[in-house]
């Protein structure tokens, strides 16, 4: 049986990679943990379910590591969770992916930003054999969940809408590397842009983080509740 008794709660960026900033200041290495442990905490008190972090303090984790920590806790679910950025200001609003290739130029875009982290590696050539074959077989690899990852991101994308005055940039699809060999459903989050002063205004504050984990985490119930129960009438 499959049951979803542990979720891996990815906070991007951290330690020498602060990620995006915003104009103000704030540093989305510091949005994403706090997120992740409002996640995290909501993920306990509320359900049987074990949470694992790719890293609960500011500290640099190379993105393939983060993968093997999902894979190696034996992860049921896999949340990435990041802020956004845009040249243009006025941009606003929240999106979550699955991994494929791309299929729009923005969305492009939002991976190439945030596979740049591993300019910060040590290793940074262990990634040169992800071609655009190679990234095909490896998106293939991950259709076995593909389905799953793809109504876990459309639950979390919904119960966002419902939650945060902001709007909604929907489910797309792109080549994040640090999805690739993860073997579980994910949704890879990015939940506001640090580059849209208003944005960044919400995003300091704590309740409306705490609202953003709240939203998510009802995504993830739903999703459990979901998968959890078809297992229960199929057994």
């Amino acid at each position: 049986a499959w049951y979803i008794d542990t979720i891996v709660i990815d906070a991007g960026h951290g330690g020498k990679d602060p990620g995006t900033t915003g104009k103000y200041g704030l540093r989305e290495k510091f949005v994403t943990l706090d997120i992740a442990k409002r996640l995290g905490k909501l993920i306990e008190k509320n359900t049987n379910a074990k949470v694992v972090y790719t890293r609960d303090e500011d500290v640099f984790v190379p993105l393939w590591e983060r993968t093997k920590v999902a894979n190696e806790s034996n992860g049921k679910l896999f949340i990435s969770i990041h802020a956004n950025a845009n040249n243009n200001r006025r941009i606003k609003g929240f999106e979550t992916f699955i991994l494929r290739p791309g299929k729009t130029a923005d969305a492009v875009e939002v991976a190439e930003r945030e596979n740049s982290a591993i300019k910060l590696e040590e290793e940074a050539s262990r990634y040169d054999h992800l071609t655009e074959d190679s990234f095909i077989i490896a998106s293939l690899m991950q259709n076995a969940f593909m389905k799953e990852s793809e109504d876990l991101a459309a639950m979390v994308q919904s119960e966002l809408r419902k939650s945060i005055p902001s709007p909604d940039r929907g489910v797309k699809q792109a080549g994040f590397y640090v999805l690739i060999g993860a073997s579980m459903p994910h949704a890879y989050l990015e939940i506001g842009f640090l580059s849209n002063p208003l944005e960044e205004k919400q995003l300091r504050k704590p309740g409306y983080r705490q609202s953003i984990a709240q939203a998510v985490f009802n995504g993830v119930r739903s999703f459990k509740d979901k998968y959890e129960r078809v297992l229960a009438d199929e057994g």
